[in-house]
């Protein structure tokens, strides 16, 4: 099984509906694109790209910490 890195993972998100449907949560549960969910990464993650996760120890903290932990919580409640 190969392994996917945080730039991979936060490249591939925005495209997953469930992970679209938890952003959702945060705008009044108004629909999300992926460019919407793709900002939400970058906002929460405070960058201007997604591939500083790669090189910002601090952004990959918070993308790990925050937003990962936080959409697998909601994740699991949703079953």
């Amino acid at each position: 099984m190969k392994t996917v890195s945080v730039t991979q993972m936060a490249g591939m998100l925005p495209s997953n509906p469930k992970f679209c449907e938890w952003v959702s949560t945060f705008a009044s549960g108004q629909s999300v694109t992926t460019d919407v969910a793709a900002a939400f990464i970058r906002e929460v993650c405070r960058i201007r790209s997604r591939r500083e996760l790669a090189t910002d120890a601090h952004a990959r903290h918070r993308f790990q910490t925050i937003l990962m932990r936080q959409f697998n919580d909601w994740r699991t409640q949703q079953h």
